[in-house]
């Protein structure tokens, strides 16, 4: 992660001050870090995890991509790669809540933070019923799942892949990369 641009915000100041930026800008705990750019294989492994959730998660649920923020919490911010949210959403808001489902697809900028602490982070959201982690530097995907008891579950998977028992496989996700055939 980067070091912070401007000194710790509040929930208001961030949102405010983000609105009026030409780049975006997550909020990390009350400080403003710089979105980082992508890749090529990395914003089409993103574009085809957001076509794959929209085909496992149909109406009433809707797919967003990192156009939109997620609300953590008052300190915190996120441009996931991918969400799912079923709660109704109203066209011109500017961050959502409640995600069912979040995926990122890791570089190597952000893959720690990615692993640990936005893991952390989304494992807290009591809506969240699964995270996942897609690798760009191999066909590898991982799927956090939230238990009827509230515990969780990862499962890593190199072939086809699960979420709340709906099936994706890695060919659709690595489709047009260079990780498309297997190796």
């Amino acid at each position: 992660m980067k070091e912070p641009i401007l000194p710790q915000l509040d929930e208001p100041e961030y949102l405010n001050w983000e609105a009026k930026q030409t780049a975006k800008f997550e909020l990390h705990h009350g400080f403003v870090v710089a979105f980082a750019g992508g890749t090529a294989d990395h914003d089409t492994v993103a574009n085809n995890v957001r076509a794959a959730l929209k085909r496992l998660f149909e109406a009433p649920y809707r797919m967003f991509g990192s156009d939109v923020k997620l609300r953590i919490s008052q300190e915190s911010f996120f441009y996931p790669d991918a969400m799912v949210i079923c709660d109704p959403v109203l066209g011109s808001a500017t961050y959502l809540e409640a995600p069912k489902v979040v995926a990122e697809v890791l570089s190597r900028s952000t893959r720690a933070y990615d692993l640990f602490e936005k893991r952390a982070a989304y494992r807290g959201l009591v809506s969240l019923v699964a995270y996942v982690v897609v690798h760009t530097d191999m066909r590898r995907v991982e799927v956090d799942s939230r238990n009827p008891d509230g515990s969780w579950t990862t499962e890593t998977f190199d072939e086809q892949a699960f979420i709340n028992g709906r099936e994706f496989t890695l060919q659709e996700v690595y489709a047009g990369t260079s990780l498309e055939t297997e190796e």
